[in-house]
């Protein structure tokens, strides 16, 4: 559970809009910047920020996990509002409360999903949703030389502490990637 001073704080940056850093506590956690779009019980959702104010498309963070947050000083906070996307709103409705509800709604048919889980080590993992139950998240995953694997792989839905779509690099991958894998799953 978040600290009710860091959710203030949350609720704070997603009224004004502010880009936030924030730090978060998973071992291979890396620094997220963005704007903070809705808060749930479970999750944050945001629109990522890269250096110097680009937006980088979307992101869920597990509220659990978050450390610090550091409202962002640099002109970067002026240079997001000049931005054709601003204000920043995700399409879709999520329901951040828990993670099958969060995933269901933020990953659509079709679009690549990154997922990590950074208590277990630095990487992510990017396909295409194929089944959510309650329990795994199965995806047609592709690799990082953008070819397919050839059938859907599975992932512990409480180890995930981040998702994230819509990045220069998933599009960048998706792209040079083309349609995904079948969704034949082995049971």
């Amino acid at each position: 559970m978040v600290s009710r001073r860091l959710h203030k704080a949350l609720q704070r940056a997603q009224e004004t809009k502010s880009i936030l850093r924030i730090e978060r506590k998973p071992k291979f956690a890396d620094r997220v910047d963005g704007i903070v779009l809705r808060i749930g019980e479970q999750w944050i959702l945001m629109a990522q920020t890269a250096d110097g104010g680009y937006f980088d498309g979307y992101v869920l963070l597990r509220l659990r996990d978050v450390a610090r947050l550091t409202p962002d000083e640099t002109f970067a906070h002026e240079f997001v509002r000049l931005q054709p996307e601003w204000p920043p709103s995700f399409p879709f409705d999520v329901d951040l409360d828990d993670t099958a509800s969060a995933l269901s709604g933020f990953a659509r048919q079709g679009e690549l999903v990154g997922i990590q889980k950074e208590n277990e080590r630095s990487a992510i993992w990017i396909g295409t949703p194929d089944d959510l139950t309650s329990r795994y998240i199965y995806l047609n995953e592709v690799r990082p030389d953008a070819t397919w694997h050839p059938r859907p792989l599975g992932y512990k839905l409480r180890s995930i502490t981040m998702a994230e779509v819509g990045t220069r690099y998933l599009i960048g991958l998706s792209e040079v990637a083309g349609a995904g894998a079948s969704s034949v799953r082995a049971d």
